[in-house]
């Protein structure tokens, strides 16, 4: 395995690595600020309730 700006680390130091950096899907969590990390929990939200949703309401719930 090779860790972006280390090199080369076993596959146990790599893991670690992303779970310290807090990544989802290229996405760094800790790298966003208070505003954006509040705006994509939201979104989570929003999303979650949606797939949670029972009915064929299309309205979306906002808050």
């Amino acid at each position: 395995m090779t860790v972006p700006g280390i090199g080369a680390a076993h596959s146990f130091c790599f893991q670690a690595d992303q779970l310290l950096k807090r990544t989802f899907q290229n996405l760094e969590i800790n790298a966003l600020n208070d505003t954006e990390l509040q705006d994509l929990h939201e979104l989570v939200i929003a999303e979650q309730n949606s797939r949670n949703r029972v009915g064929n309401d299309d309205d979306i719930e906002l808050f």
